[in-house]
């Protein structure tokens, strides 16, 4: 009797804190097909869009407790963060869903996601030479690994609280992975291969210094691998009081929005 009202409690909890049973007001449902599988993902179009107009697009990874295929749990962060900046966000949003027991730089993950992207560019009228890479925790990793496995695809990089190499949740294997970007994490000096392959990408990343969960010198290493390649440019806000639930602060972060929109790959 006190397990099953234990799992009822867990249940009431955890499904109180996303969309489950009902749609994510404000991102449109969507479907790509890889291969022989289809995913679901979500869109956001701002409401004031004109049909002729070209936005940005951001590709949105979110952490690791919203993996599934509810198709609706993906949002749950990022809406959050769009709600005191809304007047702000004039992009169109992707968010795809990673599958559980597995991570963003998983090649099938990568290639899902990379596919809602250019589906989306091309249904709302996107532009593609103002492509961003935004992503939370599981997220900030994916940002890095998939930017490190398509170099130039992106005209700016936002990782918060994410790193390169170290994970405290375990890939299910190494062959899973980006193969370039497997070779690069296997490498002596992984940092550094990592921060050659994003090259000039802009990048802005965040991380709270009292982060339990993914530490902050992981971060930390890889802006300084960047740095070691010549960046004099790279963006770090590494906020003192804070822990791992950041991303909310971090999109709100003063210049944030207004400097993204401001990247294109022409430059």
């Amino acid at each position: 009797m006190l397990r099953f009202l234990l799992i009822t409690f867990l249940f009431i909890v955890l499904g109180g804190c996303s969309d489950h049973g009902n749609a994510p007001s404000g991102f449109e449902a969507r479907s790509v097909t890889v291969g022989e599988t289809t995913y679901g993902y979500r869109v956001f179009v701002p409401k004031d869009r004109r049909p002729d107009e070209k936005l940005p697009v951001m590709l949105y990874l979110h952490g690791s407790g919203a993996r599934g295929d509810d198709n609706m749990s993906q949002v749950d962060g990022i809406k959050r963060a769009i709600a005191p900046v809304q007047e702000k966000v004039r992009f169109i949003i992707v968010a795809p869903q990673c599958r559980r027991d597995t991570f963003w730089a998983a090649q099938e993950m990568a290639d899902y996601a990379l596919a809602a992207l250019d589906q989306s560019v091309k249904e709302f009228n996107g532009d593609p030479q103002r492509l961003y890479l935004v992503g939370f925790s599981l997220g900030g990793y994916g940002v890095w690994q998939i930017a490190a496995g398509n170099p130039g695809r992106f005209a700016a990089l936002v990782p918060v609280a994410g790193g390169i190499v170290e994970h405290p949740i375990k890939p299910p294997g190494r062959t899973a992975i980006i193969p370039s970007v497997g070779e690069m994490l296997d490498s002596p000096e992984p940092y550094k291969e990592v921060a050659k392959a994003i090259g000039q990408t802009p990048v802005w990343v965040f991380h709270g210094a009292r982060d339990h969960d993914v530490p902050f010198q992981f971060s930390r290493n890889i802006v300084e691998a960047l740095k070691g390649e010549g960046r004099n440019d790279v963006r770090y806000t590494e906020y003192p009081d804070d822990k791992h639930q950041i991303f909310g602060k971090a999109f709100a972060e003063p210049g944030l929005l207004e400097w993204l929109g401001q990247q294109r790959l022409n430059k």
